[in-house]
C-alpha cells in the first residue's frame, strides 16, 4: 500500500473489525479443526514447507480468504488476490508474469488466491493448469459451490479440496471473545451469547455485529439485531430452515402443488441459496418422485441442470421455474425409488443370489432375445425370482405393466 502515514494508519482504525482482526499465523487461526487442527492435512503440509494447490470449498464466513493468507505467511511467499467475477485471463497472465518473476529474483513463490472461482468458465480455467502444473504459482480457489460439479475434472485433478464447516459456538465464542480483546473492551457474556444465536456459524458476520452491537444499551440490542435482520433478505434463514425450505419444495412438488412449489423456490433463491443445489435437487425429484410414470420429466430437470450451469443469475430462476412447474404438474409414481429400495434392503438382509450360470460373461447356453420375434424369449434371469417392480396407478405404468403381463404370462 505505500509507506504508512497519519491518514493511512487514521483509514486502518476505520477498516471493519473482522478485516483488522484476520490472522497472521496458524496459531491465531480459528475453526476448521480437520482442515488445519494438530492432526489436519495442511497443517502438516505447511509445518514440512511444502505447497499445494487447494480449493477451500464451503460457505461465507467460515475463513477461506484468511487461511490462505496465513498459508502464504507460513510459507514466506507472495499474496495475490482476484476475484473470479471481475477478472479475466489477462489478470491471470499478469499475476503468473510477476510469480515468474520473483522465481527468478528471489527463489521465493506467489499463492494466487482466486475468490468464487466457480465463477471462471471452462476457458478460463484452463488457463490456470499449466501454471499450477509446473508450480509456477500456488492455486487456492475459494468457493460456495461443490466443486465437483461447478469445476473442471483437469483443474480438480492438480487440486486437493479441502471442505470448511460452519464454525461451532465455542469457537465463535472465542472469535467475539478475540474482538473484545482486540477492541479494548470487557467481555460481555450476554452479548456474546446474542451473537452467536444470529450469526449461524459466521466468524466475519459475529465480529460485525459485535462492532455493531457493542456500544448499542443492552435494552435496546434485540431491536436492533430485528433491524439488522430486516434489512437482509426477506429470507435471511438459518441452515435448519434452509432445509425445512427445500423439505417443503419437494413436498409440494410431490403432491402436484406448482403455487407453493414456487413460492418455496423463490424462498431459497431469495436467500441466496445455489441456483445449481435447486436444480439439482430437481433432478433427484423427477427420478424419486415422477419416474417413469412421464420419463421426460428427468430429461426435462437435467436439461435444466445444465442450463443453469450455462446461463447462472438472475436468469437461471426462469428456467428453475419450469422445470419446476413442469414436475409439479406431471404425472406422479414412486415405483422406481420403491423398487431399487426393496433390492437394496434384500441385499442388506442376506438375500445374496448367484449369477446363473449361462449370464455369466462369455459363458455357453445364453439365449439372445434378438433372433426372437418382439426382441423377446422366456429366460429366467434370477436364480429365484423375485417382483421388486410394481408399476403406479398411471397411463404410462399401466401400459408398462400390460405390456409385462404379456410378455411373461
Amino acid at each position: 500500500m505505500g509507506k504508512n502515514t497519519l491518514f493511512s494508519a487514521d483509514f486502518s482504525s476505520k477498516m471493519p473489525l473482522a478485516y483488522r482482526l484476520r490472522p497472521k499465523n496458524l496459531d491465531e487461526y480459528v475453526g476448521q479443526e480437520e482442515v488445519v487442527g494438530e492432526n489436519g492435512i495442511l497443517r502438516n503440509l505447511i509445518k514440512n514447507r511444502k505447497t499445494v494447490n487447494s480449493i477451500f470449498f464451503g460457505p461465507p464466513g467460515t475463513g477461506k480468504t484468511s487461511l490462505a493468507e496465513v498459508l502464504s505467511n507460513e510459507l514466506d511467499a507472495y499474496f495475490e488476490k482476484l476475484n473470479a467475477t471481475t477478472s479475466s485471463v489477462a489478470d491471470i497472465k499478469e499475476v503468473v508474469e510477476k510469480a515468474e518473476r520473483r522465481i527468478g529474483n528471489e527463489s521465493k513463490q506467489t499463492v494466487l488466491f482466486l475468490d468464487e472461482i466457480h465463477r471462471f468458465n471452462k476457458l478460463q480455467q484452463d488457463s490456470l493448469l499449466p501454471h499450477t502444473e509446473n508450480g509456477t504459482v500456488i492455486l487456492i480457489g475459494a468457493t460456495t459451490e461443490n466443486p465437483y460439479y461447478s469445476l473442471n475434472n483437469s483443474l480438480l485433478s492438480r487440486c486437493i479440496v479441502f471442505e470448511f464447516k460452519k464454525l461451532k459456538n465455542l469457537e465463535i465464542e472465542k472469535v467475539i471473545k478475540n474482538g473484545f480483546k482486540f477492541l479494548n473492551r470487557e467481555y460481555d457474556e450476554d452479548l456474546t451469547e446474542l451473537i452467536i444465536k444470529n450469526c449461524f456459524g459466521d466468524a466475519r458476520k459475529s465480529l460485525n455485529l459485535l462492532e455493531i452491537l457493542i456500544d448499542i444499551p443492552e435494552k435496546n440490542r434485540e431491536k436492533a439485531i430485528n433491524e439488522i435482520n430486516k434489512n437482509k433478505s426477506s429470507n435471511y434463514y438459518n441452515e435448519n430452515e434452509k432445509y425445512n425450505i427445500i423439505s417443503a419444495m419437494i413436498k409440494s412438488i410431490r403432491g402436484s402443488d406448482p403455487d407453493a412449489a414456487i413460492y418455496w423456490m423463490a424462498r431459497l433463491i431469495d436467500g441466496g441459496e445455489s441456483p445449481l443445489y435447486i436444480a439439482r435437487r430437481l433432478v433427484i425429484s423427477s427420478a424419486e418422485d415422477i419416474g417413469i410414470a412421464n420419463p421426460d420429466a428427468i430429461v426435462v430437470a437435467t436439461a435444466a441442470l445444465n442450463a443453469v450451469k450455462e446461463i447462472g443469475m438472475p436468469e437461471a430462476r426462469i428456467i428453475l421455474a419450469e422445470a419446476l412447474i413442469y414436475l409439479a404438474v406431471s404425472t406422479k409414481s414412486n415405483s422406481c425409488y420403491m423398487a431399487v429400495n426393496a433390492a437394496l434392503e434384500d441385499i442388506k438382509n442376506g438375500n445374496i443370489q448367484e449369477v446363473p450360470e449361462y449370464l455369466k460373461d462369455s459363458a455357453k447356453g445364453y439365449i439372445y432375445p434378438h433372433n426372437f420375434e418382439q426382441n423377446f424369449v422366456k429366460q429366467a434371469y434370477m436364480s429365484e425370482k423375485k417382483r421388486y417392480y410394481e408399476a403406479g396407478n398411471n397411463r404410462n405404468e399401466l401400459l408398462v405393466q400390460e405390456k409385462l403381463n404379456k410378455l411373461w404370462r
